[in-house]
């Protein structure tokens, strides 16, 4: 078992996937402090689905442990962080410091790998090549982009994609990414007779 400082949001990192984030309140700003003075990780996790969202333990079940690789000053003064996912996380107990910052204790999962039989999986790469060329602020985040890695594009939908948080922690929690794939297949539609692709 390992603790990590925790930073619960209503959107998602995995790993090898890259993040924004905007950090104002004091107990993020004091993690970021911490994180960088110790060369540490915390962890991203989403913001739980039911009751109130300050309550300590309101988190999902699964997360991610991230690195921060760049700051900058935006424009309104705030402190802005990238951050990369490292590897996936089971939260097993959460408590708070009494400035509201949790931490939690976490056993690790195995990173995805691409599976040995991988199915055909290229609408989907074409289609996520086409958001991100869509959306470059997304884009822009990946110097190089792994549209040949099954295990990456997959993680890269589930990144973009508004899910609950009991299908996230089914579908990230899986041993492998073909439960999340099955998903993506199905709500991502290959196009038909010209149509576009539906999502």
């Amino acid at each position: 078992m390992k603790e990590v400082m925790l930073f619960p949001l209503t959107s998602v990192v995995l790993p090898e996937g890259k993040m924004n984030l905007r950090v104002f309140e004091p107990r993020y700003k004091r993690m970021v402090k911490e994180c960088s003075l110790q060369n540490l990780g915390f962890g991203v996790c989403l913001v739980g689905g039911e009751g109130d969202p300050k309550d300590v333990g309101n988190v999902s079940s699964i997360g991610t442990l991230v690195r921060i690789v760049d700051f900058e000053l935006l424009s309104d003064g705030l402190l802005g962080i990238t951050v990369t996912g490292e590897k996936r996380f089971i939260v097993k107990r959460v408590r708070a410091d009494s400035d509201g910052l949790r931490h939690a204790e976490v056993e690790w999962l195995e990173n995805w790998q691409q599976p040995v039989n991988s199915p055909d999986f290229i609408f989907l790469s074409q289609q996520l090549a086409h958001v991100y060329e869509e959306f470059p602020q997304l884009g822009n985040l990946y110097q190089h982009r792994f549209y040949d890695d099954l295990a990456w594009v997959t993680q890269r939908w589930i990144e973009l994609l508004p899910l609950d948080c009991h299908l996230f922690e089914k579908l990230v929690g899986a041993e492998d990414c073909l439960p999340a794939l099955q998903f993506l297949s199905e709500a991502i539609e290959a196009p038909t007779n010209n149509k576009e692709a539906r999502i």
